[in-house]
């Protein structure tokens, strides 16, 4: 951009609005900034000013895109006011804004790391935070962005997809660095004998070499202490961006009948402006698109819309036109996928949802019917097809409120924040970031917040409405069995709720006794167990009358041909809730044996209770140096 034209975007911004009240207001603020400005140290000058009616125009110019559907025409402005801006920024004598470290744990999931590389790249090339310098190649590096890919991957063939992955990101402008297996060997080499055992529940067996599908927990611990290590040798601000390869910087909105994922919030310079105008330690985002929560916790809410889904279907003939684009609010209420929103303090939603058709263009019932019946199938992988969550915009990106959860595949930290760590990690369990957020919100109170910066979360490939891995998942040709996930969210509630209520004695800088822990743990399990039981009971009569509506002859009479797949989808679908759900299957009659057995529990009493000395040797390291290790560097070191 030259500097002829300079505030060009700005003006086409109050001519297209010239007739609006604000936009005028906005314009004469602009016009008292431009009085005795001629040259570029006076705009130097008058940057914090400058900044202000860029803000105001973003603020603006997004509530407008987010009012009429996202038009193009709005979006295109947007970004170029955002660049216009940037630019502007250059004349200050050195970029004092933080330089983001976006970490991403992966485990053997190369097509998804390349969706979410990609979206990185796209918000780096929209927004082009921080700036970029032109390197000896005569290729673009973005000032302000790195990334760290921790691998935890088994399969040789994604581990060097990874690594190519990560040189296609880094020849895009991204420094970008591979933490490999070897290079967490190398890392961990460092702790003394002491530490590594007293680690173990942090970042596994730390004995050489490191081993692969270690748990997502655990490779952030990981992570943890390879940053602490690179932040040893890094001179600039910075703060740390962790989100998860299934995950990508966009949000998911309607437009007009049609479903879309779009780059809309320009992340970096509103994480920025969050920190920097506050002593906040920890901020965490959400995810919109699928649910961030287990197929077993949120499968009696789908019942309910698939129940639904099929009585509305009934009153139309296969070639009808869809039936299923409903103008509908995109403002859905907390949580309202999960079976168990009460116990998270929420309003029970007891009504089911209409499904929203995310087919475009012309179509008729037995299309939507098809695609539905895929995607119900794809519920086991993470999709939740009638509660999927949009984007709901707010008017400042820098409010917040104070958190309670951190979303694990979106939160953002400065370098102190590197002392609260994954806790309870070699257990596996789910709801690690909950329970995180629990102990973060007693330890840090108005320190710890929640933003309106949504990640996209795609747990399936679209394609196929499946994964790539996902641990606790068991699939071949004939049956899904969720019943190692399904083992690990039960003791996750359990942990989560233990420590919700300990955390209101105190816990955890109030060293409460054991038989305090114990006591309170075993509460929680019997009034888990309790709600658990009911629920297999609700999910077998739910799952009962969609086979009734599946075998009523009246239905389907003279349809047979033209819906036999989506058919057999569904009633496959039933099958795989009967199995996974129902009163014979392994996942509850596992849980059923570990509570009778005990072992399960002690592992939860007792992590608990020594989460007090792993929680002062790990402070205790952190003052210590860690080298970073030879072989962790960018994907090419010469650029």
């Amino acid at each position: 951009m030259r500097e002829s034209e300079l505030f060009t975007n700005l003006n086409i911004f109050f001519r297209l609005f010239k007739d609006n009240t604000t936009a005028g207001d906005i314009k004469e603020q602009f016009l008292f900034c431009l009085k005795g400005m001629n040259n570029r140290k006076d705009i130097f000058d008058k940057l914090d000013s400058l900044k202000a009616v860029y803000e105001t125009c973003f603020r603006f110019i997004e509530r407008e895109a987010a009012d009429t559907g996202f038009a193009e025409d709005m979006l295109s402005l947007q970004r170029d006011l955002y660049l216009e801006l940037e630019y502007i920024l250059t004349f200050e004598h050195g970029d004092k804004r933080h330089h983001f470290l976006v970490v991403i744990p992966v485990a053997d999931r190369p097509i998804m790391l390349k969706n979410c590389f990609a979206s990185l790249v796209e918000q780096c090339r929209i927004f082009q935070y921080g700036g970029f310098t032109i390197n000896a190649h005569g290729t673009p590096v973005y000032n302000k962005i790195s990334a760290f890919i921790i691998d935890d991957s088994k399969d040789e063939a994604n581990i060097r997809k990874i690594k190519e992955l990560c040189s296609e990101t880094e020849a895009a402008g991204i420094r970008t660095y591979y933490v490999g297996l070897d290079e967490q060997t190398e890392l961990l080499k460092q702790l003394p004998s002491e530490y590594k055992e007293q680690f173990r529940c942090l970042i596994g067996d730390a004995h050489n070499p490191v081993q692969p599908h270690k748990g997502a927990s655990i490779s952030r611990n990981i992570a943890y202490l390879y940053l602490h290590a690179f932040l040893g040798e890094f001179s600039e601000k910075a703060l740390i961006y962790f989100l998860d390869s299934d995950e990508e910087f966009r949000v998911k909105v309607k437009r007009g009948a049609g479903i879309d994922d779009i780059p809309f919030i320009n992340y970096f310079y509103w994480f920025d402006k969050i920190f920097a105008a506050s002593n906040i330690e920890v901020v965490t985002g959400k995810v919109v698109g699928d649910p961030p929560v287990s197929p077993s916790v949120m499968i009696n809410t789908f019942l309910d819309d698939i129940a639904l889904f099929l009585e509305t279907l009934s009153n139309a003939a296969p070639d009808e036109k869809c039936i299923f684009h409903d103008d509908q609010s995109t403002r859905d209420s907390s949580a309202e996928y999960h079976d168990m929103v009460k116990l998270f303090g929420y309003e029970v939603l007891s009504h089911p949802k209409k499904y929203p058709c995310s087919l475009s263009g012309s179509h008729t019932v037995r299309d939507c019917l098809d695609d539905f019946s895929k995607k119900a199938l794809g519920f086991f992988y993470g999709l939740h097809p009638t509660r999927t969550q949009f984007y709901s915009h707010e008017d400042d990106f820098t409010e917040t409120a104070n958190a309670r959860t951190i979303y694990t595949g979106n939160y953002v930290f400065r370098a102190a924040g590197l002392r609260h760590f994954i806790p309870f990690a070699d257990l596996k369990l789910r709801m690690a970031g909950p329970v995180l957020g629990r102990i973060l919100r007693k330890r840090l109170k108005q320190g710890f917040v929640s933003a309106n910066l949504p990640l996209l979360h795609k747990r399936t490939i679209q394609s196929a409405c499946m994964n790539e891995y996902r641990s606790g998942i068991s699939t071949d040709k004939h049956s899904i069995d969720l019943s190692c996930e399904f083992n690990r969210q039960f003791w996750g509630d359990v942990m989560l709720f233990s420590i919700e209520r300990l955390a209101e004695l105190g816990y955890p800088d109030k060293r409460l006794r054991l038989p305090v822990i114990t006591e309170t743990v075993y509460d929680v399990q019997e009034k888990l167990w309790n709600l658990y039981k009911d629920r297999q009971a609700e999910i077998a009569g739910k799952t009962a009358k969609i086979c009734d509506y599946l075998s009523h002859e009246k239905l389907w009479r003279g349809k047979e041909t033209e819906i036999k797949n989506s058919v057999t989808n569904i009633a496959l679908f039933c099958s795989l809730v009967e199995d996974n759900f129902g009163v014979n299957s392994v996942s509850m009659k596992n849980i059923s044996e570990q509570i009778k057995e005990g072992s399960y529990i002690n592992m939860v009493i007792n992590a608990i209770h020594f989460f007090y000395e792993t929680d002062i040797a790990w402070n205790e390291l952190l003052k210590s140096g860690l080298a970073l290790p030879a072989n962790c560097t960018d994907a090419h070191a010469d650029r």
